[in-house]
């Protein structure tokens, strides 16, 4: 490959600006310059997606946990209204939650069953993805 008169080789420019005080611009492969600048929108950049990454972990157990609670507050009003009835400690039996307590049941509950055996009412849960919550057994007289 022949050069033609005033024509210099990309390596032979390159050093005439780097000996000259020039900034050499970066080309595929070169190497760049970290400027202050770039290194503090970098260090911006990383700690908003950090900061992005923890708060929406944050959310999800907010909301997680306020789920939580409404079912447990479901649970523990049909157990009360069940127990406002005075079930006898001689009867078993079981029931649905709707017809302890009239009204809907929470977000993400398939189904709700109110169990009183020897005067004790538990409240099983059916959730979504195949999971149950439990309210133990309380009595009458605790």
């Amino acid at each position: 490959m022949s050069k033609r008169p005033g024509q210099s080789s990309q390596k032979a420019r390159s050093s005439q600006k780097v000996q000259s005080g020039q900034k050499v611009p970066s080309g595929p492969g070169g190497v760049r310059e970290v400027t202050p600048e770039l290194r503090a929108r970098t260090a911006r950049t990383f700690g908003l997606v950090i900061l992005g990454f923890v708060a929406g972990i944050a959310l999800m157990v907010a909301v997680l946990s306020a789920q939580g609670r409404a079912l447990r507050e479901y649970a523990v009003r049909v157990q009360a209204a069940v127990l406002a009835t005075g079930p006898s400690v001689n009867v078993s039996y079981g029931q649905k939650c709707v017809d302890a307590l009239p009204g809907a049941l929470p977000s993400g509950v398939l189904d709700c069953d109110v169990q009183v055996a020897g005067g004790r009412v538990s409240v099983l849960m059916q959730l979504e993805r195949e999971r149950q919550f439990r309210l133990p057994a309380r009595g009458a007289a605790e």
